[in-house]
């Protein structure tokens, strides 16, 4: 029986730590870009909001496209792969921003342009690691080595998709709500959700496809690599931009 509990000790410890170990690895690369550290309870305030924005996700898409009962949507956008993964994407970028939304903007610590992609791609990471939760413990319960090569693949795709295409978010939302004015607050992060749900579709579209068209992987490398250099520039701009914005500024209202 000992041996036993060990064995179930030693899975939940192994499913655990491959769920949320690729994550945090991208959260402490990106945290290094902030030369002004937020604090780490808020930090982790926003990684649990996160997860909890993943099971909001996971509500939705099932309520929108069961296929009986509430399926709002079941039957039609399933026959159009890419605007089913438009709007997929959608949902997932703005329940990742939720978040931020409620438990950050409002607060004094959000006092700099590159806060806003910070909290976003933090946000973005507790949500991958609950994805990787749901993915991976069905995987770990027949092999382990499969759950490290599942990880792998998560962490070198989905995780770094979410991280990205919310830090693009992120980027709209510090222009929207540091530097614009505040008539066109909403419109900036709108067009930041659009944006980046588009190019998270375009992401799970060559997905699936990758194995029927050629040189496949290569399009899913490109695609990431040009979000990755768009991150780059942005948080190169933001840190450029600095702290334009403080507490009493009249876009915080």
């Amino acid at each position: 029986m000992a041996q036993i509990n060990a064995a179930i000790v030693g899975v939940n410890i192994s499913y655990l730590f491959l769920a949320f170990l690729p994550p945090i690895l991208w959260l402490l690369f990106y945290l290094r870009e902030d030369k002004h550290p937020e604090p780490k309870l808020l930090l982790l305030l926003t990684f649990f909001g996160g997860m909890a924005s993943a099971l909001l996700a996971l509500v939705i898409e099932f309520l929108l496209f069961r296929k009986e009962g509430l399926g709002l949507m079941s039957g039609g956008l399933e026959s159009n792969a890419l605007l089913f993964f438009l709007v997929i994407g959608f949902i997932e970028e703005y329940v990742k921003y939720l978040p931020v939304k409620f438990l950050i903007i409002r607060r004094l610590e959000f006092d700099e342009p590159i806060d806003a992609m910070i909290y976003m791609m933090t946000s973005a990471l507790g949500f991958a690691a609950l994805e990787n939760a749901l993915f991976i413990f069905p995987i770990i319960q027949h092999s382990f080595f499969s759950g490290i090569e599942v990880t792998a693949n998560r962490f070198l795709g989905a995780n770094l998709l979410h991280a990205l295409s919310s830090g693009i978010v992120g980027f709209f939302l510090a222009r929207a709500w540091f530097v614009s004015a505040q008539h066109k607050r909403r419109y900036l992060i709108a067009f930041g959700l659009v944006f980046a749900s588009v190019l998270h579709a375009v992401f799970n579209y060559l997905i699936l496809i990758r194995e029927v068209i050629p040189q496949g992987t290569f399009y899913i490398i490109l695609l990431l690599s040009i979000m990755a250099v768009i991150i780059f520039v942005d948080f190169e701009r933001l840190k450029m931009a600095g702290r334009k914005s403080g507490p009493e500024s009249p876009n915080k209202t």
